[in-house]
């Protein structure tokens, strides 16, 4: 209890764990102290659930994180209406699996490596002798080609546990993935044209 005491984050746990202590301290003997305990561990560990996944939301919400952040969230609204130890478990670990899924669908890879349309423009708008110009073109068409793969065994590999994904460019414009990315938006947002050119 003590441990909870005054920390604002925690006030649930507080709350039920100063409820079991008083239960405690009010028992004569053992079969009282069974009565009145109940299902108050059972409480205490929802309160326990809800005060940890809410810090979790607070702080994924502030970072722009929405998809953990939906996940922690329905993860509380959940917890308040359990009281079986079993079936909050059994709750948790289900979110918790959903939003790996979750997350493996929320993905720009592989947009955020540039290499293969740097290398494309630099084969396309260099300076050369005619002779050599069908010899860039096709070095060009390779870096294309390199890119419509990445993008496949991507898809490929989501797929298998995300049936009928597909990518989404919009998703580059999110807040927790353009972070993530070191360039101008001048630059993110050419490199993202160009990428859905090619992809067409």
């Amino acid at each position: 209890m003590l441990r909870y005491e005054g920390n604002h984050y925690y006030t649930n746990s507080y709350n039920c764990e100063k409820e079991i202590y008083e239960a405690i301290k009010s028992c004569q003997s053992l079969d009282e102290f069974k009565t009145k305990l109940g299902n108050l561990n059972g409480k205490n560990a929802v309160a326990l659930v809800i005060d940890q996944y809410t810090i979790r939301y607070r702080f994924y919400a502030e970072m722009g994180e929405t998809v953990k952040a939906g996940c922690c969230k329905r993860i509380t609204e959940k917890a308040k209406t359990i009281s079986n130890v079993t079936d909050l478990m059994t709750m948790v670990n289900e979110e918790e699996h959903q939003l790996m899924l979750s997350l493996t669908a929320d993905t720009i890879h592989p947009f955020e490596d540039f290499v293969n349309l740097e290398n494309m423009e630099i084969w396309q708008d260099a300076e050369v002798p005619e002779k050599y110009k069908s010899q860039y073109k096709e070095l060009a068409e390779k870096e294309k080609e390199s890119i419509n793969e990445k993008f496949q065994r991507q898809k490929e590999a989501v797929r298998k546990m995300v049936p009928g994904w597909n990518f989404s460019l919009e998703l580059i414009n999110e807040f927790r993935h353009r972070r993530l990315l070191p360039y101008s938006d001048e630059t993110v947002l050419r490199n993202k044209l160009l990428t859905e050119q090619i992809l067409k």
